[in-house]
Order: structure tokens, then sequence, then C-alpha cells
């Protein structure tokens, strides 16, 4: 018996729900019909001409957002003729990567001789006769290799990774020398 009672109950709040959802329903109707078709402020709309000059400028800004450089540098940064710190710290770390440097020579379990040669953030494994970038190994001893390259022979000798210098303490403190 009480399952007909909590049944008519759901059945009576759907039926409020639904006459609810329509007394609303009606009641946006009515505002939306109050809406004039012209608006209050028609007299005060853009001109034509200032129209057309709003049109052009952003289509300039859109230009300008998909313009590309072709220049290598910052173009924000062209102009500089002092170098500051990142500048410094760039050309380093293309001198360090563009150097082929003998990082150290040793002998396998054979008695062949291996060199390692660092260049173009790579460590070439390399013996007598293999080519590392261009450049044919003729010659491997303790402290340093010969190679030969467009048909001249140099010889790089076993040196550690460079290492940044600091800079003028007055710079990193942004001082004038008065400590």
């Amino acid at each position: 018996m009480q399952f007909r009672f909590v049944k008519d109950l759901a059945i009576a709040l759907i039926v409020i729900l639904l006459g609810f959802l329509a007394v609303r329903l009606v009641m946006v109707e009515n505002r939306v019909s109050d809406v004039p078709e012209k608006s209050v402020y028609t007299k005060e709309s853009v001109s034509d001409t200032l129209m057309s000059q709003i049109q052009t400028i952003e289509n300039s800004i859109q230009d300008r957002k998909m313009f590309v450089f072709n220049s290598r540098k910052d173009p924000l940064r062209q102009g500089n003729i002092i170098k500051d710190k990142v500048d410094r710290q760039k050309e380093f770390e293309e001198m360090v990567r563009n150097t082929f440097r003998l990082s150290t020579t040793a002998i396998d379990e054979f008695g062949n001789r291996i060199a390692y040669v660092e260049y173009q953030d790579a460590l070439h494994a390399a013996r007598v006769g293999d080519t590392v970038a261009g450049r044919r190994i003729l010659e491997i001893n303790e402290k340093n290799i010969r190679y030969s390259m467009g048909g001249n022979t140099y010889t790089a000798n076993l040196m550690p990774r460079p290492v940044m210098t600091q800079d003028d303490p007055y710079v990193i403190k942004g001082t004038s020398g008065n400590w």
C-alpha cells in the first residue's frame, strides 16, 4: 500500500515541476518579445569610414602577428655593439661545440690505441684509419693525434674542455669599483 503513495507522490512532483518550467518559459518569451527591433543606440553607431579604418588596423595587427623574421639574430638586439653576458655565453658555447678536441686516448685489451674526440656535442671513439667529422686519423700517441683533412696534416693535442672565464667583478657586483 505504501508503494502506491510513493508512486503518486513522484508523479505529483513531476507534474508540479513541469508546470513550473512552463510558467518560466512563458515569462522568458514575454521578456524577449519586449526587445525593440532597433537599438536606442542606433544614432551613435560607427560610420562606414570609421569601420573601414578599424578593419585596416585589425588587418595590420594580424599581419604583424604572422610576420616571420629572416634574421638569425634577435631583431630587438641587432643594433647592439656591446655584447652582454648572454651574447658572450652563446659565442663561447658555439666555439666549444665547433672545436675538434682530443679528450683522451686509451689502449684496448688487444693493445690498439683509441682516441676519444669531442666535436659537435658528441664524443667519437676512433682508431687509426677511422674518419671523424671528415678527418682521417693517421696516428694516435699518448698525448696527441695526427689527422689529415683536405690534403693537409694536423696535430690535435690532448686538452681539457674549455671553461668560460669569469666576468669582470665590477660588472658582476654592479658597482663602479667601490665595494
